[in-house]
């Protein structure tokens, strides 16, 4: 027997709507009804979460092989996945204070709260050059504006990083499709799938790295890290696209230096955006 579907308002026949996949003998609820229903969805959720946390830290490629497989009910979707994972990285980054980022641009030996200081410092790191000369010429309109150059910089830059991030995304997935350009069978948006899963890991994986660790376990074990970030995109790459050792070895390299100029581009770009609107 034909049946409305009161969600959607479609006629429909059996237990689910084939139109929008609710049920449709719907019976009102308990409360019970509804604490089992929550705790059913939390549950399935958060093994979920865990099964594709779990693909993605030690099964390097298995969830973009299952994405490309349309094997999508098992684990988190791409994009998902990244938004969340990096929103937890830039989180714990920005309120870590020995991130990278405040490292460079706090003096430890300077007061925090002498603006003629801060500007000396900046200017001692300038050169005579015209480019150089710009730069210090903005940061004495900063220190006229701000008492703390140093701190408004920094938040300045954290406010772009995760769009920074972001943008590499499709750089690193446009790299691929140039590299294996003889791959007919893939499109961008296949390649954009490996990027985004890849960026998760990453975000993961130096996440490590944010505590306030003694300055020289901090090195080596960003050392340590950037080591297996190579390992795992070669192992992605010979597990996803099915090449060689060797080859997924040598792309891995290829990537990596033309991922780390672009980057470096990109940073002196947000950097000169910044300064501009100063």
């Amino acid at each position: 027997m034909d049946k409305i579907c009161p969600n959607c308002g479609q006629r429909t026949t059996g237990n689910y709507c084939a139109n929008c996949g609710q049920e449709t003998h719907l019976h009102k609820d308990t409360f019970w009804g509804l604490v089992s229903h929550f705790v059913g969805d939390y549950f399935h959720y958060d093994s979920k979460f865990w099964q594709t946390i779990k693909a993605l830290l030690f099964d390097p490629g298995k969830l973009t092989l299952a994405y490309w497989n349309q094997q999508r009910m098992r684990y988190l979707k791409p994009v998902p996945l990244y938004i969340f994972i990096s929103a937890v990285f830039f989180i714990i980054s920005v309120n870590t204070p020995t991130s990278w980022l405040k490292a460079n641009f706090n003096s430890k030996n300077e007061p925090q709260d002498t603006t003629a200081l801060h500007s000396k410092s900046f200017n001692a790191k300038l050169d005579n050059s015209d480019f150089n000369k710009y730069l210090s010429a903005k940061i004495e309109r900063l220190t006229s504006k701000h008492e703390d150059v140093n701190e408004f910089i920094v938040e300045k830059i954290q406010h772009y990083v995760p769009k920074i991030y972001f943008f590499m995304i499709p750089a690193m997935a446009l790299l691929l499709k140039l590299i294996f350009r003889k791959r007919k069978d893939l499109y961008f948006a296949d390649h954009a799938i490996f990027a985004l899963h890849y960026h998760a890991f990453w975000f993961v994986l130096f996440t490590i790295g944010q505590p306030a660790y003694p300055e020289t376990i901090k090195m080596n074990l960003y050392l340590l890290l950037y080591i297996i970030a190579f390992v795992y995109m070669a192992a992605a790459l010979r597990n996803v696209y099915k090449i060689s050792v060797f080859k997924a070895t040598l792309n891995t390299f290829t990537i990596a230096v033309f991922y780390l100029v672009l980057l470096a581009l990109v940073f002196i770009a947000t950097l000169l955006l910044i300064f501009s609107f100063i």
